[in-house]
């Protein structure tokens, strides 16, 4: 596998074509792994991770939302409130918490581990929470924030028109 990352990140690309082969354990565990030690606030470590695999659970989330696509294994990254960062000195976002950031890292972690197995993610957010939810039987407090669909990418799955788009770095870098 390569060892410059910023090829592995050139190289990974949103999956929605799945094959139905499904994830060594040594390879979920690397990927689980990747996201227990990714950074937090704080280290308050808020997230939580659903491996949603089971014929049963899958067919529950599919009905909560399409995010699920085809994939053999869902990763629902949740986060618990009761352990995210509250930042009170914060004036223009009102009670802001680093959920979202904290799962959105180890999200991340994850994704690029899996890149780095041979596997294929797709970053998935266009869902109702309380659905989805409901179809993970999170109890109160645990939140979903974005699905990680993983698996083998289906042969003839391709990156997006899209994905190469990018806008120059003068675009996004601010220099002061």
């Amino acid at each position: 596998m390569d060892k410059d990352y910023l090829d592995l990140a050139r190289r990974r690309f949103s999956v929605r074509r799945f094959d139905q082969r499904p994830v060594e354990p040594k390879k979920l565990e690397k990927v689980l792994e990747a996201g227990r030690i990714a950074p937090s606030a704080c280290n308050n470590q808020p997230v939580v991770v659903y491996v949603v695999q089971s014929p049963e659970a899958l067919a529950r989330l599919r009905g909560a939302t399409r995010m699920a696509f085809d994939a053999p294994v869902v990763l629902a990254v949740c986060c618990d409130l009761s352990r995210v960062y509250h930042n009170r000195h914060e004036t223009l976002y009102e009670d802001y918490t680093t959920r979202e950031m904290d799962a959105s890292i180890a999200c991340d972690q994850m994704m690029m581990e899996a890149t780095d197995l041979g596997l294929g993610t797709l970053w998935a957010r266009g869902y109702d929470t309380r659905e989805v939810a409901d179809a993970l039987g999170t109890p109160e407090g645990i939140v979903p924030v974005c699905l990680l669909d993983l698996g083998y990418p289906a042969e003839g799955a391709v990156p997006s028109r899209h994905h190469e788009d990018r806008r120059p770095l003068e675009q996004m870098v601010v220099r002061i």
